[in-house]
């Protein structure tokens, strides 16, 4: 293993280099994939993994909080589940444009993580790979990429906006959950369901539900409390209870259409004008929970 030449006196983050003559002098020279055993051995703040790895395997860093910097050459291809978990101290993360996957969990709890970029032939941003990032203020997220998981991106704190993926059909379990700082969310225009929680405690002001949209799931936006307007698009049939519920500024609902179902409490009582055609299936639902409506023109 080598380290830069340093002075002693002048203080500088020691660098890792995994290389081929440290390849050939380790235990693990039969294998190709980086793992908890090699990244035990360093000390160091800054690690640069090059050839001939090719997979750094779960759990390698995970809890290590001397890591500040992770470089990943051209031929590091999968970061399994787990890799970076924990490593509370992390801010910079550089990969090549060859990485293939990132799996679950990976950056679960990098509390200094501040900016991602989803590499182009990543197709999957898998469960929970940056929950707790709470210092992530940007996040790139590729037009190819087509399924988002469960948490992905839960009370990611500092996070101020999002464009998702134009494939994207769907947004799962508390995405965005806890992410009070996201004002500005671009939906995807095929996108077809947003699912429970999606979009729980965030900073959304305003959003423009997409036509192609079918489902809103439970609380999928519970307690954005500086949300203002919603138009349901014609192509909704399904609002889960409590889905605007929580949001105090919320004034205006248009509905041009009757959902097939209508969950319990969709907004809170007082502060919110319902518009709706007459004798609509939305007009008796606001009767039955006592929401004021107003008629819309036909």
């Amino acid at each position: 293993m080598t380290k830069d030449n340093q002075s002693p006196n002048v203080n500088r983050t020691l660098v890792w280099h995994a290389n081929n003559d440290d390849y050939s002098k380790n235990k693990y020279h039969s294998e190709t994939i980086f793992c908890s055993g090699n990244a035990k051995k360093i000390k160091d703040k800054k690690i640069i993994i090059n050839e001939p790895y090719y997979k750094i395997s779960a759990g390698a860093f995970k809890n290590n909080t001397r890591l500040r910097k992770i470089e990943m050459g051209d031929h590091i291809k999968y970061i399994e589940n787990d890799v970076f978990r924990g490593c509370t101290m992390l801010n910079i993360c550089e990969w090549s444009n060859e990485i293939l996957k990132i799996g679950r969990n990976a950056f679960y709890d990098c509390l200094k993580l501040s900016s991602i970029r989803i590499p182009p032939k990543v197709l999957r941003v898998e469960a929970k790979t940056f929950k707790h990032c709470r210092a992530l203020k940007e996040a790139e997220l590729h037009n190819e990429i087509d399924y988002i998981g469960e948490s992905a991106f839960i009370d990611c704190e500092s996070l101020e906006k999002i464009i998702l993926p134009n494939d994207l059909e769907e947004l799962n379990f508390r995405t965005f959950s806890g992410c009070k700082m996201l004002s500005e969310v671009r939906l995807p225009c095929g996108l077809k369901k947003i699912g429970k929680e999606t979009f729980c405690k965030c900073g959304i002001e305003s959003i423009e539900l997409n036509e192609k949209l079918e489902v809103i799931e439970e609380s999928a936006f519970l307690k954005c409390k500086k949300l203002n307007e919603i138009i349901i698009p014609k192509n909704v049939n399904y609002i889960g209870k409590w889905a605007f519920h929580g949001c105090p500024s919320l004034e205006k609902v248009i509905f041009n259409h009757d959902p097939e179902y209508l969950g319990e409490w969709l907004f809170n009582l007082n502060n919110v004008i319902v518009y709706c055609k007459p004798s609509s299936k939305v007009e008796a639902y606001c009767k039955e929970y006592d929401y004021t409506f107003e008629y819309i023109n036909s």
